[in-house]
C-alpha cells in the first residue's frame, strides 16, 4: 500500500506515456510522471515520478523523486528521493533524504546536499607566454603531488558523503 501512494501525482501533474520520446530538456513548475523516453535534462519544483518504463538521458532537478526506471544523469533533490529495487542510476545522487530498496543500482556518488545545483566548473585561460606554450618546464607544487594532499582531498568530499 505505501508503494502505491508513492506513485500518486497530484491533479493537474503532467504526464508523458510510455509511447512517447522527448528531445530537449523539460522545465516544469508542476508535478509529472514520465513513463517514455527522455534525452534531455528534467527540471521541476514539484514530485517527479520515473516509471519503470522511462529512461532518461540527463540531470534530474527536483523537490522530490521516485526512480523505478532508468536515469543517465546526476540527480539533484532539494527534499526526499526514493530509489526503488527495479531503479537504474547511473550518476550522481544528490538529496537532503534518501530511501535506497535493497536491489537498486547506483552508479556514482551519493551526497548530502541542500542545494539542487550541480558543480559548475570555469575553465581556465591560458597566457600566451606560459611556460608549456615554449616548451619550457612546468613548475610543479610539491603540496599537489603528495599522497596527503590526495587523501585530505578524498576526506572532504567524504564528509558530505552518506558512506
Amino acid at each position: 500500500m505505501r508503494h502505491f501512494f508513492r506513485n500518486i501525482i497530484v491533479p493537474g501533474a503532467f504526464r508523458i506515456p510510455k509511447e512517447v520520446s522527448v528531445n530537449g530538456s523539460i522545465d516544469a513548475t508542476i508535478s509529472g510522471r514520465i513513463d517514455g523516453n527522455v534525452k534531455g535534462n528534467v527540471k521541476t519544483t514539484g514530485k517527479l515520478v520515473v516509471s519503470e518504463t522511462a529512461s532518461i538521458k540527463g540531470h534530474i532537478y527536483a523537490t522530490d523523486l521516485v526512480v523505478h526506471g532508468k536515469v543517465y544523469g546526476d540527480v539533484y533533490i532539494s527534499n526526499k528521493a526514493h530509489i526503488s529495487n527495479k531503479a537504474f542510476v547511473k550518476g550522481d545522487v544528490n538529496a537532503i533524504v534518501l530511501e535506497l530498496e535493497e536491489g537498486a543500482v547506483v552508479e556514482g556518488a551519493i551526497r548530502k546536499n541542500v542545494l539542487p545545483t550541480p558543480k559548475i566548473e570555469t575553465p581556465t585561460a591560458v597566457e600566451p607566454h606560459h611556460p608549456s606554450m615554449t616548451g619550457e618546464a612546468l613548475p610543479v607544487s610539491a603540496a599537489a603531488t603528495t599522497p596527503a594532499a590526495s587523501a585530505a582531498n578524498e576526506e572532504e568530499e567524504q564528509t558530505t558523503s552518506w558512506f
